[in-house]
């Protein structure tokens, strides 16, 4: 029996309208948002996003060596 560890990755992909006085502050803005919006537990973080995650696994042998 050979040991994997396995990566799964989700991406999570929505647009956000947002009115702010310079690009950098919008994106500031949501970010913001986005990160107290992970911190809090008690929310479920699929109700952010419209669509269900893209998940990309990857496969390597326990040692590292694929």
């Amino acid at each position: 029996m050979k040991r994997y560890r396995v990566k799964v990755k989700l991406v999570f992909e929505t647009t956000m309208d947002h009115s702010q006085t310079s690009m950098k502050k919008a994106q500031e803005d949501v970010n913001r948002l986005v990160n107290d919006y992970l911190n809090n537990e008690k929310l479920n973080i699929t109700k952010l996003f419209d669509e269900k995650p893209r998940v990309i696994y990857k496969v390597e042998k326990k040692n590292g060596k694929l």
